[in-house]
């Protein structure tokens, strides 16, 4: 019996032992323990999302202002940035718990690429229906750039810079509605029986003037 509970005495103090010694892993331990493919993936998910922020804060600002011109350059680089990311997305290999991101990656940058594209013409033609189109596109890509955040693999994506561009280019659409609406044009009136009857009356005493004149 004491050499029972000498043993589980022991077991407890070799455990709390190992507790002591061996802390849960941190933050920082877990992207240590990434595969060398998915270190390389991430490395490169943070430089292109460094670009599509600075696009997409660039057209928001511009819209906001009004600044047709810059909102124009901001979308052509946006779909420049997004179309690449797309190309060199392909290159990388991740494992199966980092796929996910990957794949949601994807179809993010591919209505940020939409977006930009009509966000570019919205701007050039003061077209409220082509920013519309790239608003639904934006709002499209930040629900799969939360998806990502969901899982918690990689640094925080551009969802609020996303959610800024939505609001800028829907208050645009209201403003360019608006002054698209035309105002009712005035219904002609239709001539009543009264002054048709009245109008003939005149035109039948001229005519019988005009006979009594020749003779």
């Amino acid at each position: 019996m004491g050499s029972t509970i000498f043993w589980g005495y022991l077991t407890t103090v070799l455990l709390v032992s190992l507790l002591i010694v061996s802390p849960p892993a941190s933050a920082s331990d877990v992207a240590g323990a990434q595969s060398a493919e998915d270190r390389e993936f991430v490395e490169w998910y943070n430089n292109t999302m460094g670009k599509i922020v600075t696009d997409t804060m660039t057209m928001a600002s511009a819209i906001e202002n009004y600044d047709c011109k810059t909102a124009e350059a901001g979308a052509n680089s946006g779909y420049a940035a997004a179309m690449n990311a797309l190309y060199e997305i392909e290159d990388y290999e991740v494992s199966a718990e980092m796929q996910p991101v990957k794949e949601n990656l994807k179809l993010a940058l591919e209505n940020l690429k939409e977006a930009c594209y009509h966000t570019e013409l919205g701007a050039m033609l003061y077209d409220a229906d082509e920013l519309e189109t790239a608003a639904r596109y934006v709002n499209s890509s930040s629900h799969h750039f939360e998806e990502i955040d969901g899982l918690g693999m990689v640094p925080p994506t551009p969802v609020a810079a996303l959610k800024k561009l939505h609001a800028d280019l829907e208050s645009a659409v209201q403003i360019l509605g608006s002054a698209k609406t035309p105002s009712p044009s005035p219904t002609p009136e239709i001539p009543s029986y009264e002054a048709i009857f009245a109008v003939g009356n005149i035109v039948a005493v001229a005519y019988l003037v005009l006979r009594m004149t020749r003779y």
